[in-house]
């Protein structure tokens, strides 16, 4: 099964949402903008996601 994650990234915090190829939200949740904290979500709910995509705005850079 495919999973797909989002990040909507500001300043301190990240939200982040995992869903499957179907489009069903198998994870939400905000963690600090720590990449490794990122990372952590992201293993802890995706094994080996297919695509990992960002908002962008003004923090994108």
């Amino acid at each position: 099964m495919l999973h797909y994650v989002g990040l909507d990234v500001s300043v301190k915090s990240v939200s982040i949402c995992v869903v499957d190829e179907d489009g069903e939200v198998l994870a939400r949740g905000e963690t600090s903008s720590d990449p490794d904290e990122i990372a952590s979500f992201i293993s802890e709910h995706s094994a080996k996601p297919e695509r990992i995509v960002h908002e962008s705005g003004i923090l994108a850079i």
